[in-house]
């Protein structure tokens, strides 16, 4: 970028921009590259997932895993041309409270407010909070609602020498998991809910004992 000190970067679209510097200890590889991740991000909110397939006709299977057979198949169609890295929802539930777990939820605002996963970063947080470079000893995980924009972010993350490893399902495969979800009130504190956001009506392939939600 013309102008621009060869050892930092900028983040634009924020009030001030914010430069960041490379910490020596873990340069190679590590530096976090706050432009293009921002970027990346707001490509990624803006193209949503395939629509799912049809449901298929299933016998003898009850509700749940009638759903689940669904959501499968979606997750297939959804992801089939991102070659990233993934992590099954039931071994991430294991990890949730692992100290060295980034998390970064890449959806948009008004599906963040409905709720989040435990300890999730927003990508302007992520991008905020590790501007002067991630610690090697952390991992990051991302996830959407079912994959698809997460895995377009992790391949982002990935040009700039940056591993993540994507949710698999996303949120709904949380769902099917009996992940937790969080909620901010207004006072910014965080309560349980079971409310997901879906971010379509056809993507309604939550766990029954969740309630979808559609702004």
């Amino acid at each position: 970028m013309p102008g621009l000190p060869r050892r930092g970067l900028y983040l634009f679209g924020m009030a001030n921009p914010i430069r960041i510097q490379a910490r020596r200890p873990f340069r190679t590889g590590i530096l976090l590259a706050a432009a293009g991740l921002f970027f990346a991000a707001l490509l990624s909110l803006a193209a949503g997932p395939p629509s799912p397939p049809a449901p298929a006709v299933s016998l003898g299977l009850s509700k749940t895993e009638k759903l689940e057979s669904k959501l499968r198949v979606a997750i297939v169609k959804a992801t089939k041309d991102l070659e990233v890295p993934v992590i099954k929802a039931a071994e991430l539930k294991k990890i949730i409270d692992d100290t060295d777990l980034i998390l970064i939820d890449v959806r948009q605002p008004r599906e963040q407010e409905v709720s989040m996963l435990p300890h999730a970063l927003t990508t302007a947080e992520f991008a905020g909070k590790f501007r002067h470079g991630i610690p090697k000893e952390k991992r990051l995980v991302v996830y959407c609602t079912i994959g698809y924009r997460s895995g377009k972010y992790a391949l982002e993350l990935a040009r700039q020498n940056i591993p993540a490893r994507n949710l698999e399902g996303g949120v709904l495969g949380w769902t099917f998991v009996g992940g937790k979800f969080l909620v901010k009130d207004a006072k910014g504190d965080w309560s349980e809910t079971n409310r997901v956001h879906v971010y379509a009506p056809e993507w309604n392939i939550v766990h029954p004992d969740y309630v979808a939600v559609v702004q």
